[in-house]
């Protein structure tokens, strides 16, 4: 029995540590996305803030894929169930990372070496306006079901073996 609730205590702290993390990542994009125009004078910054930004979705992607490895249900071998549940945040995780790269190269090409004057949002450049408004809306979309995805994985039911699993089994 004290084996028992060492073992749930250690779960709980756990799961807090990690989407802790998870949360933290969300919050360097927000910032990140705000954060960005402000630096568009300086390449380098702007630069050094897509590479954090980036290197902050690929870890929240592996942390993502970390945390479904830790559960029962993966355990068991019932990886189908956990796609089925999260399909929609892995998707909208893996568009969202298409997006910010796409936009932080083009951004990059297009400020790189430029006379500091150059207005990026000028006629003609009408692509490059239409991927950043779908970042940014990919970014709500990514915030919503990462940050719900982070949540439901706090369920009790995903790490151990219960009726509501053997219920979804069949």
């Amino acid at each position: 029995l004290l084996y028992t609730i060492k073992f749930e205590i250690m779960k709980v702290f756990q799961y807090g540590v990690i989407a802790t993390l998870q949360l933290f990542l969300l919050v360097i994009d927000i910032v990140i996305n705000t954060a960005s125009e402000h630096f568009r004078s300086s390449e380098l910054h702007l630069l050094v803030l897509y590479i954090i930004q980036d290197v902050a979705l690929v870890l929240a992607l592996i942390i993502l894929f970390l945390v479904f490895f830790n559960t029962y249900v993966f355990k068991a071998g019932l990886i189908s169930l956990l796609i089925r549940k999260f399909v929609t945040t892995i998707v909208v995780t893996l568009i969202y990372l298409a997006l910010c790269l796409a936009l932080h190269v083009w951004a990059m090409k297009l400020r790189w070496g430029t006379d500091k004057s150059f207005y990026i949002w000028e006629s003609g450049k009408d692509g490059f306006l239409i991927l950043y408004v779908c970042q940014r809306a990919g970014s709500v979309l990514y915030y919503f079901f990462y940050k719900r995805t982070t949540l439901r994985l706090g369920d009790p039911n995903y790490y151990k073996d219960s009726a509501w699993l053997r219920g979804h089994t069949n």
